[in-house]
This record gives structure tokens, C-alpha cells and sequence, in this order.
């Protein structure tokens, strides 16, 4: 029986799994920076909207008081502490009418956090910062039955 023919260099065997290997760290560290910067994203917003809406509720459906935007603010802390988060950077009330107890009246709440995101000083602007602020807002109308509604 004749051998059968060597393609390629001599020196040249077994260095595909190395060149696989360094090609597929080198595409696989970019994809893991950007899906775990996109989860950090996903996870700031849901803790955003949904302390937005709970402050909202505390508002429309809560009994007036002077501490209703104390108690707001505290469902707002408590709704971020519960994804994580523990840095407020935005929280604005907007109300339609000079009292925003008084039924009938629009409130609308705005909530941001700084969300980490996995990033690097080495690119330019914003697109190296640590951080990138992640807004939501949320609006309902102040009940006519003071929470018993």
C-alpha cells in the first residue's frame, strides 16, 4: 500500500484548534461585554418602570396627607432596591392641579438611575462611559375614592 500524500507544509499540522481558539475569544469577549451591558440596560429599566408606577399609585390611590410624596418617594426607593439598584438620579412629579392629592388630578412621575453598563475609558465620549442614565415615567389620575376605589 502507498501512504497517502501529506497536504500542506510539514510544520503545518495541528494548528487549526489553536487558530480556532484564538479567533473565537477574540469574537466571544466583544458579544459578552454587549449582551451583559444590554442585560444591565433591560434589568434598569424594568426597576425604573416599575417604581414609576408604584409611586403613581401611591399618588392615585393613596389617602391625602402632607406625607403622600415622602411615601412616594419611599415606594420609588423600595421598587429600585428590589432590582438592585440603590442610586436615584431622577425623580420629578408633575401635577395638573396646584394639590396632587386632590381627586381628579393628573400625576405623572418621572424616575431615572444610573445603570452600569460594561464599557472601557479607551473609547471616546460617552460611548466609554461607565454608565448611561435609563429613564421612565408613568402617569395616572389622583381617584375620587381616596384608595377605597
Amino acid at each position: 500500500m502507498l501512504p497517502l500524500p501529506h497536504w500542506g507544509k510539514p510544520g503545518d499540522s495541528g494548528r487549526a484548534s489553536l487558530e480556532f481558539l484564538t479567533l473565537s475569544i477574540l469574537v466571544f469577549l466583544p458579544v459578552l461585554y454587549f449582551a451583559l451591558s444590554l442585560a444591565s440596560l433591560q434589568g434598569a429599566s424594568l426597576a425604573t418602570e416599575a417604581a414609576a408606577r408604584n409611586a403613581v399609585r401611591v399618588f392615585t390611590e393613596g389617602a391625602a396627607g402632607t406625607q403622600t410624596a415622602k411615601l412616594a418617594e419611599g415606594a420609588v426607593r423600595s421598587a429600585l432596591a428590589n432590582h438592585g439598584l440603590t442610586d436615584l438620579a431622577l425623580l420629578e412629579r408633575q401635577c395638573s392641579r396646584s394639590s396632587c392629592v386632590e381627586p381628579g388630578t393628573r400625576v405623572t412621575v418621572r424616575v431615572g438611575v444610573n445603570a452600569p453598563i460594561f464599557s472601557t475609558n479607551l473609547l471616546p465620549g460617552d460611548a466609554g462611559a461607565p454608565t448611561r442614565l435609563v429613564v421612565a415615567e408613568a402617569s395616572g389620575v389622583v381617584s375620587d375614592y381616596g384608595g377605597q376605589g
